[in-house]
């Protein structure tokens, strides 16, 4: 009986929700790219703020500001062309110190690497 019931109040429920708006699912690559895309700019998208050292590229930052190490002024890091790329790079700010030479998925979180490259003080 208790079985039946719950059955009856889940049907009336999907059935009560078909109307809504539905959002459609965003594959992970897509979503992080939104949630982490913070700017654009032509055909290039802002993912992170990270220091221009290399020694220092696991320092990010969703927002600008320095370095915690060396107190430099963090550059964006961007999506862009391949014309205009210097590595290939994780989208993930956690991953920005994930930098490659070569296209391929990103070892920590499976995702695809883009054609980045770090905006130069004088390009901000």
């Amino acid at each position: 009986m208790k079985y039946l019931l719950m059955v009856a109040i889940v049907s009336v429920f999907a059935i009560g929700c078909k109307g809504e708006k539905q959002v459609p699912e965003m594959k992970h690559d897509q979503h992080a790219a939104a949630e982490m895309g913070k700017a654009s700019t032509g055909a290039e998208k802002i993912i992170y703020y990270t220091c221009p050292m290399e020694s220092h590229k696991n320092i990010h930052s969703s927002e600008p500001g320095t370095c915690s190490e060396c107190n430099m002024t963090l550059v964006p890091g961007v999506i862009t062309t391949a014309e205009k790329m210097e590595y290939y790079g994780c989208p993930m700010e956690i991953h920005s110190h994930v930098r490659h030479e070569a296209p391929g998925r990103c070892a920590e979180c499976k995702m695809e690497l883009k054609p980045m490259r770090l905006k130069k003080t004088s390009e901000i």
